[in-house]
């Protein structure tokens, strides 16, 4: 009796082996990158912008301006204290005079915001 596997069984396992091989390759090379997970600035606004909803910045509360990139509380609060002093904005533009927002906050801002 021939001890040890003759060519046939030979032949089916390298083919297995050669499958296994190339389905590897194939899953490996078509793997989908996994995506970078940036901490948001601020969570709420990356929500609003994704589903396309912008602040009132003539209605909004202080705890929304908050939300806007580059307004904390203490400008959220100013924004509120211009508004009901002097009005609504006439235009997203008219933050400038608020004081404290200075052209790169309402640049930051500008994407999150409108006027209602």
């Amino acid at each position: 009796m021939k001890r040890g596997r003759s060519f046939g069984e030979g032949w089916l396992i390298a083919a297995a082996l050669g499958l296994l091989f190339a389905l590897s390759l194939f899953l490996w090379l078509n793997r989908q990158p996994r995506a970078q997970s940036a901490a948001p600035v601020h969570s709420v606004s990356m929500e609003a912008l994704e589903r396309a909803e912008r602040i009132d910045v003539n209605s909004a509360t202080v705890e929304q301006l908050d939300e806007l990139p580059g307004i904390g509380p203490a400008l959220a609060e100013a924004i509120v204290a211009y508004r009901e002093e002097h009005g609504p904005f006439s235009s997203i533009d008219a933050l400038d005079d608020v004081p404290g927002i200075g052209e790169a906050k309402l640049e930051a801002a500008r994407p999150y915001i409108r006027l209602g």
